[in-house]
């Protein structure tokens, strides 16, 4: 496992009952030891190179920060060890060609697990039904506490060190797109900007720390997302000896995730659209929201037959009920869909066949990001 943080301490529990953790890297000692504690045979390292190269290991699940895909997987791959990659691939298309060269040894899947969910299956069934595709509308809201923790405090919050929200949070939603539909996109445009998130919005009498702010009911209140909610707060590592109330006390008085959202380091988006025309005249449309307070999902695809329209989980025909995946909503593991990509990966190691999501199946997505950057 490299990288010991909230995507791989869910995908050790969805490993097969013969596959065997053997090394875990992470820079952050807390981090490492945590994991470790699940995975008692395992040895921890700060860094992948430190792994001896007498160490007999078959693949990685490379679960790091975004920036490090690369490198860690083209180590990987010069070792010949298979490679599961987190999304996003690469920064750049130049990047991601070359990673596809180098990586060419070894098996390589990624992380598109919108792919297995069987919500987002069955919305890719139902498309014949609707005749030929004039267009879809996609939007991803990503609710306030999810954008507030992850892309205004959190770790991907700069362009700079995590790169464009656009491809951070939405290539698994523009690879669902084509890959439900088909086709080729021939012509790409792209809006967007930093709307709310900035000193110049912020609310009158707001403070620097939420803990000081005596603005309670702000939609952003850290306060209430950690300490009484107790919400986002699995990335939080308490120090040996600490409790996860202290670690919370501590981010709200001096760390990151404590700070006032209009007053925070962070320059990405916060609203984008893309459009894209496909060669047969089909229009794709996709909104990332990232001004709602609400989160979740609306995909609506027009055809000649019918439209069809998927909303908190679920599935419409021509405004009828179709279909209701509400059971799913709170279903660990994406509803199945890790559990199923682990188990895919696996798989295609042993029978010498192509994962669920090669590099080749996830470029095409991931160039309409790079456009949209």
């Amino acid at each position: 496992m490299i990288g010991a943080g909230n995507r791989a301490n869910k995908y050790v529990t969805c490993l097969p009952q013969d596959v065997q953790v053997k090394a875990i890297v992470d820079p952050d000692p807390l981090r490492r030891k945590r994991l470790l504690k699940r995975c008692p045979e395992a040895t921890g390292y700060a860094h992948m190179v430190d792994i001896p190269a007498s160490t007999s290991l078959d693949a990685v699940i490379v679960a790091a920060p975004d920036r490090l895909h690369v490198p860690i997987g083209k180590e990987a791959a010069r070792r010949g060890w298979h490679i599961l990659l987190e999304k996003p691939v690469a920064q750049n298309l130049a990047e991601y060609k070359e990673f596809i060269a180098d990586t060419a040894s070894v098996t390589v899947g990624v992380c598109l697990e919108m792919r297995l969910h069987p919500y987002y299956r069955r919305i890719k069934e139902l498309i014949p039904r609707l005749g030929g595709i004039l267009s879809m509308h996609h939007t991803e809201m990503i609710g306030a506490d999810r954008m507030s923790h992850t892309f205004v405090r959190g770790m991907w919050s700069s362009v700079k060190t995590a790169g464009p929200i656009f491809l951070s949070k939405c290539c698994h939603d523009t690879d669902f797109l084509l890959w439900a539909l088909g086709g080729t996109p021939v012509e790409v445009r792209s809006k967007g900007s930093l709307q709310r998130f900035k000193a110049s919005k912020a609310p009158k009498g707001s403070t620097q720390r939420c803990v000081n702010c005596p603005l309670k009911d702000c939609p952003y209140n850290a306060v209430s997302l950690y300490r009484e909610r107790k919400d986002w707060t699995e990335g939080f590592t308490p120090a040996d000896g600490e409790t996860l109330e202290q670690e919370i006390e501590r981010q709200l008085r001096e760390g990151r995730y404590g700070r006032c959202v209009y007053h925070c380091e962070n320059d990405v988006n916060d609203y984008q659209e893309v459009d894209m025309t496909m060669k047969d005249g089909a229009q794709l449309h996709i909104c990332l929201d990232g001004l709602s307070r609400e989160e979740g999902r609306i995909t609506i695809i027009e055809g000649t037959n019918g439209t069809l329209r998927a909303q908190d989980w679920h599935i419409y025909l021509n405004d009828i009920l179709l279909e209701d995946y509400s059971h799913l909503a709170m279903a660990p593991l994406h509803a199945g869909a890790d559990q199923a990509l682990i188990e895919d990966f696996f798989h295609a190691i042993r029978s010498r066949k192509a994962p669920m999501a090669t590099l080749e199946d996830a470029l095409p997505a991931h160039q309409i990001c790079y456009l949209a950057k």
